[in-house]
């Protein structure tokens, strides 16, 4: 006989775990950001391929992931299709924001950190949905 932990209709993660996640990666990527503006990017992004991108890829899954959970994998409507609520949230303003680093001193904008944000987004919300039911 399952026990509490693993009844059939409890989730696997709890709203807490969801919460304090979104909290931890939302907190990491705005210091990394807000540390991008005035600084610019450290050397080590130059010396080690790719970097950047991962970074976006994780992050933004990371942070969709979470997003996700807490918001219960709500989904919103665009016209014929359905899609998930949180990746709406997540890419809607990472593609103004990516759009205004182009005025920026430090940053600089472009289309592949927003496409490897939009992977991030995609492979995360997939795992959020395996995981978090």
């Amino acid at each position: 006989m399952p026990d509490a932990e693993t009844a059939p209709g409890k989730p696997r993660i709890g709203p807490t775990i969801w919460w304090l996640g979104l909290a931890a990666s939302g907190l990491v990527a705005a210091t990394l950001s807000l540390d991008a503006y005035v600084e610019g990017l450290p050397p080590v992004f130059e010396e080690i391929p790719h970097l950047d991108k991962t970074l976006h890829f994780a992050l933004a899954g990371v942070l969709t992931f979470f997003l996700d959970g807490v918001l219960r994998r709500r989904m919103i409507r665009l016209g014929p299709v359905s899609v998930p609520l949180a990746a709406v949230l997540f890419l809607v303003p990472a593609a103004i924001e990516e759009f205004l680093q182009r005025f920026s001193v430090n940053r600089s904008s472009s289309v592949g950190d927003f496409a490897a944000d939009a992977a991030g987004v995609a492979f995360f919300v997939w795992l959020s949905r395996r995981v978090g039911r």
